[in-house]
């Protein structure tokens, strides 16, 4: 009978001669070897064990024996890892990525914070082009600015309880309405379609990010007596605090009016164009205003 060592030794020669018709793998040779006795490894600089005269028998016998350690390391190599993730573990919660805020200009497509002092974060995609930016907080601009001849942008703005309209948009000494705009969104998007001041068009109903909505498009009126410079101010809203009134500033001019409820509150999302906006532009403006995500701030 052959003795344990003298078998460790025979198998290890096995190893560094034979080929066969299928020769092993370094890799699995290596492994092999990783599970003998480490008493009866052979040092480094040992000469490999040959095997002039083995017969058919001792040859198959050997091969066995290699093909069960081969079953065993396998067996090592593929077993699931202690502490490891197993079948019936939980799915691991997907960290969210973090959502760059938009800045003064953004050359590279993707979804974008828009800067606002809402009660939710916004969220926005923007194509990959010259430039969106953001400003004031609130705005979101095209990559041709906000002015007039071919400018657009998108303001984002709540209607509280204070929130009215002007009696005449040219001089705020007028006053607002009275009785003021009631609290819900029908009630805003009836003002300003009644409002003389301007050509309204709508309600359209729509949904953002599931919120739901109606649209109203407002255009100031060509023969506004407006300084052609833009430095006047044609008076929409105003929400009944210092600094609270949002206006526009050109002939032609044309604001689409989205007002959504968001719990309870109104939330304006206003895309403003001019006639000299072009319809490749105001398809992008549209499509970054179908793009918006609301997300209650931490």
């Amino acid at each position: 009978m052959t003795r344990e060592p003298d078998f460790i030794g025979v198998l290890e020669g096995y190893l560094d001669e034979f080929d066969g018709a299928t020769p092993l793998p370094d890799a699995t040779r290596d492994a092999i070897r990783a599970q003998l006795p480490s008493i009866h490894q052979r040092p480094a600089w040992w000469p490999g064990w040959r095997l002039p005269r083995m017969n058919n028998i001792a040859k198959l016998s050997v091969a066995a024996a290699v093909v069960v350690v081969a079953a065993l390391v396998g067996f090592n190599y593929l077993a699931p890892n202690i502490g490891g993730p197993g079948l019936d573990d939980p799915t691991p919660t997907p960290v969210p990525t973090p959502v760059a805020a938009l800045g003064s200009q953004s050359n590279l497509a993707g979804r974008y914070l828009v800067p606002t002092n809402l009660p939710v974060d916004v969220t926005v995609a923007l194509p990959a082009g010259d430039g969106w930016s953001a400003s004031d907080n609130w705005v979101t601009i095209g990559p041709k600015g906000r002015n007039a001849p071919d400018g657009m942008a998108i303001r984002f703005y709540t209607a509280d309880d204070q929130f009215n309209l002007f009696n005449n948009p040219l001089s705020q000494s007028e006053g607002r309405l009275d009785p003021p705009v009631g609290p819900t969104v029908n009630d805003l998007v009836q003002a300003i379609l009644s409002h003389p001041a301007w050509t309204a068009t709508g309600p359209t109903d729509i949904t953002v990010d599931g919120h739901a909505g109606q649209l109203v498009q407002l255009t100031i009126p060509l023969d506004a007596e407006l300084d052609p410079a833009g430095n006047d101010r044609f008076l929409l809203f105003d929400d009944g605090t210092a600094g609270g009134q949002v206006w526009g500033w050109q002939p032609g001019q044309t604001h689409a009016i989205h007002i959504v409820d968001v719990d309870g509150e109104r939330l304006i999302i206003e895309a403003f164009s001019y006639p000299g906006t072009s319809a490749e532009d105001l398809a992008a403006q549209q499509a970054v205003v179908e793009s918006i995500q609301l997300t209650p701030k931490p």
